[in-house]
């Protein structure tokens, strides 16, 4: 239950749970994606928010909804001390769960580990003393190994340390290495294969998304045979691996672990759709487009990027991402599903725009002929007669 106080400011984000859509789960009263808040407003709901979170921070204060819609909302957990809690509460972390003490050396991908470890650097608080960067990069051999080493059937990748670094610079050695033992058996499964392939395949989705948006950018980078190879980084690493700020990596982990394991995708898709102009201002032949693709811009407005993957998501799930076609008008004749096309209202629009698609014009076509021809034969019938 929600700790009761006085507080006017906790007090109003209290009732931003009452009337929170908990089939959705993303947005609230006090964070409508459609209405442009000023910045004080911003940083009035910030600070509600951080009431709202230190009076709730307790073990089982707060339900695996609420702290998912927190970290949904405008600037996530705020703080690396409410992510250490709410990250394991969320990922339901037993506090006296074990971890292996065996020896990390004898693990198959270690020489690898090490290598990428090592050229971490660049993700070190600048200044850090280096008998400090040497200790924090032995506790995140001992993250990456301990929790690969679980199960056998867990691989390391490149970009795997990225993850690891990540949680291990909001909690402690054991509660990073639970935390990615349990993201290995859902967020990150695809990736931890003997190879890569469900991660192509998952990248696949994010072209039929963009079309859905804004046909004239899917078609733009599928001409260039760009492909999608631009997000890999991206969706392995959580954005780690090219996000210089940290504090916006730490953001953008707390959507993740708090949605669905397809949500980098969606993220990936909303950046496209984002910078359009920029992409299709480009020559349309492979490295150039590939170029401006792969560059990500260290200053794009995350909150409202995430709000778009997130408004992405709710009209196109992960049970209907994988029936988009590639391309807009590639759409053909098929049964309606919930989230793609809403037949419950506005029934007749859709049925006159699903008759403008190629696929309707010629089922439309086929049934007038046929018509036409079934009514031309009875007549000449009757004429016999």
């Amino acid at each position: 239950a929600v700790v009761s106080t006085q507080s006017t400011g906790v007090s109003t984000f209290q009732h931003y749970f009452k009337r929170i859509n908990l089939r959705s789960g993303f947005y609230g009263p006090m964070y409508d994606r459609k209405r442009r808040r000023s910045e004080s407003d911003s940083v009035e709901f910030r600070r509600r928010k951080e009431q709202f979170i230190t009076q709730n921070l307790s073990p089982g204060s707060l339900t695996r909804d609420q702290i998912r819609s927190l970290a949904l909302s405008e600037g996530g957990l705020l703080s690396n001390k409410y992510r250490r809690v709410l990250w394991c509460e969320y990922l339901g972390l037993a506090h006296s769960k074990s971890v292996s003490e065996s020896d990390i050396t004898s693990f198959r991908d270690f020489t690898q580990v090490c290598l990428d470890v090592h050229r971490c650097n660049s993700r070190i608080k600048p200044g850090t003393l280096p008998h400090r960067v040497t200790a924090l990069k032995n506790r995140l051999k001992n993250v990456i190994c301990r929790s690969l080493a679980e199960q056998p059937s867990r691989h390391y990748y490149q970009g795997y340390h990225d993850v690891s670094l990540t949680l291990l610079n909001v909690m402690e050695e054991r509660l990073a290495t639970v935390a990615m033992s349990e993201l290995c058996s859902t967020h990150l499964s695809p990736h931890i294969r003997e190879n890569l392939e469900e991660t192509s395949r998952l990248m696949g989705y994010i072209i039929p998304l963009v079309s859905q948006k804004c046909p004239e950018l899917a078609d733009f980078v599928l001409s260039s045979d760009a492909g999608t190879m631009f997000s890999l980084s991206w969706i392995i690493t959580w954005f780690a691996y090219v996000i210089n700020d940290e504090d916006t990596t730490y953001r953008l982990y707390d959507a993740f672990i708090v949605s669905d394991a397809l949500l980098p995708v969606y993220l990936s898709a909303a950046i496209l759709l984002y910078r359009r102009r920029v992409i299709m201002s480009v020559e349309c032949e492979l490295s150039s487009v590939h170029h401006v693709l792969h560059t990500l811009p260290q200053d794009l407005p995350w909150e409202t990027v995430v709000s778009s993957a997130l408004q992405l998501f709710e009209e196109y799930p992960p049970s209907v991402i994988k029936t988009l076609p590639v391309r807009q008008r590639d759409i053909i004749l098929q049964v309606p599903r919930s989230g793609y096309l809403d037949w419950s209202r506005n029934w007749a629009v859709n049925l006159v725009n699903l008759a403008k698609t190629p696929a309707g014009i010629a089922v439309t076509t086929s049934v007038i002929v046929g018509v036409t021809a079934f009514l031309m034969t009875s007549l000449a019938g009757k004429l016999q007669l």
